[in-house]
């Protein structure tokens, strides 16, 4: 039977849309458009326009819908985590969506930075950018946009949007994501209640994340993932025995467990009612390669009166031997999470090793280093059980040196993915479970997922 499922990712930078065919196992259209961040005369606000955003995922949407000539079973979406956005009694939004980058939480209040206030009144870690951060600094400083009825993530609200629906709801990755949920127990944290005039009525209910919104133009809108989640789903085939770098606007290394577990660096996210995965994190990910890059421009524009050179490539092009270190590197540009104070550096640089090559080689030993000491900390008896490493993402799928690098410091082979927007693999997979296509969602990634090779060294 010909049938198609449709993905769809609101990323940071990217809004994508994947229309994907069951018989043909392909991905059969892909459309994107570029997110835009809303100028602020706040430092550190890292806003977005929501209505923009929906007529960005309804444009694509309608395309899709239109080029299929299969029927569409269910689409669902994956969002970027942790930011909120307020809506009314009506469904409409009447703030702009903050997202995860907000810095409201590392603002000083009494000595602490306001992240860490609502840390120790919930009992677990959240961060800056977290929407029960932002949500409390809005409270302490009487900006809680009048009419807000409900907050909740941006993929919920273009969820509610599709479905014809008027109150948001959420599901654990993305409720989790916005530091709401008790992940053990699967609901509301009952410590919410300790945060000092918190009206829990604003807080969006918790449903499955394979929960039925509504229909838009007859295709069934399933709940929201967390991106993140949605990647991960969308990147790996055997979820069990498989360990997953992922290089973009940030990087993470993420592995599943069937049960709850807490380790040392990692986050403990929910995988809708599938059990865990543990991601940690570098904020700045693949973007530190481009940041050298951008160095290196400067440097040619100031020395050289000559053609810009194409700097990326003249990097890619290099033979670069990860067997050996020479200086080192932990591109901490952005600082890292929980201890933003902390920078970038190179070191153990001398006379003979002060080279450019060397530079680059450098950095991207520390790019795979800033995430593997933390991996290299977790017990003998997970790291055993980890046999397939999987790259996913532009910043290591486009990067060969990233590859071979992190081949060597992991001792295995890396398999790429064959097709590119791992999010929205995700999305349509839990669409496809949702709607009784896939039983779970190692069946649907064994039907979506497919690897193109083993790295590139």
């Amino acid at each position: 039977m010909k049938m198609s499922l449709i993905g769809l990712d609101i990323g940071t930078t990217t809004i994508c849309g994947v229309l994907f065919s069951l018989k043909e196992k392909r991905a059969i259209k892909t459309l994107s458009l570029n997110n835009h961040f809303i100028e602020s005369e706040i430092p550190g606000e890292y806003i977005q326009d929501p209505q923009r955003i929906y007529l960005d995922i309804k444009a694509i949407l309608d395309e899709l819908i239109d080029f299929s000539e299969q029927k569409i079973e269910a689409l669902s979406l994956s969002a970027q985590m942790h930011g909120i956005l307020y809506v009314n009694d009506e469904g409409d939004p009447v703030s702009p969506f903050y997202t995860w980058q907000n810095q409201r939480g590392l603002r000083q209040k009494q000595g602490q930075m306001l992240n860490e206030i609502v840390s120790e009144k919930l009992g677990y870690q959240v961060h800056s950018g977290y929407g029960i951060v932002t949500h409390y600094s809005l409270l302490q400083d009487d900006e809680v946009p009048k009419g807000a009825a409900k907050f909740c993530n941006i993929g919920d609200y273009i969820g509610m949007r599709l479905a014809g629906a008027s109150t948001p709801v959420t599901d654990i990755s993305l409720g989790g994501s916005m530091g709401l949920v008790d992940l053990q127990q699967g609901t509301l944290a009952g410590t919410l209640k300790n945060l000092p005039l918190l009206d829990e009525e604003i807080l969006p209910a918790l449903v499955s994340s394979t929960e039925l919104l509504g229909h838009y133009k007859g295709i069934p809108v399933i709940q929201a993932l967390g991106d993140n989640q949605a990647s991960f789903l969308g990147s790996v085939i055997e979820k069990e025995t498989s360990l997953l770098l992922n290089y973009g606007t940030s990087g993470q290394v993420s592995f599943y467990r069937k049960e709850f577990a807490q380790y040392p660096h990692f986050e403990t996210r929910a995988l809708g009612n599938e059990g865990y995965i543990h991601v940690a994190f570098s904020l700045c990910g693949g973007h530190s390669y481009k940041i050298l890059a951008g160095f290196f421009n400067s440097v040619t524009e100031l020395f050289s009166a000559g053609k810009p050179q194409n700097i990326l490539k003249i990097m890619d092009d290099l033979d670069l031997d990860f067997t050996t270190k020479d200086m080192d590197c932990l591109p901490l540009f952005l600082g890292e999470r929980g201890e933003e104070k902390q920078l970038a550096y190179f070191k153990n640089i001398r006379d003979i090793n002060f080279t450019p090559a060397n530079m680059i080689k450098a950095l991207v030993q520390g790019m795979i280093q800033e995430l593997f000491r933390f991996y290299d900390e977790l017990p003998m008896d997970v790291k055993s059980g980890m046999k397939t490493l999987v790259g996913a993402g532009n910043g290591i799928r486009k990067n060969r040196h990233l590859i071979k690098a992190a081949e060597w410091t992991y001792k295995k082979p890396l398999v790429l993915l064959k097709n590119s927007e791992e999010s929205c693999l995700g999305a349509l997979i839990n669409a496809g479970k949702a709607v009784g296509i896939f039983k779970d969602y190692s069946e649907g990634a064994r039907a979506i997922v497919e690897y193109m090779s083993q790295g590139l060294s």
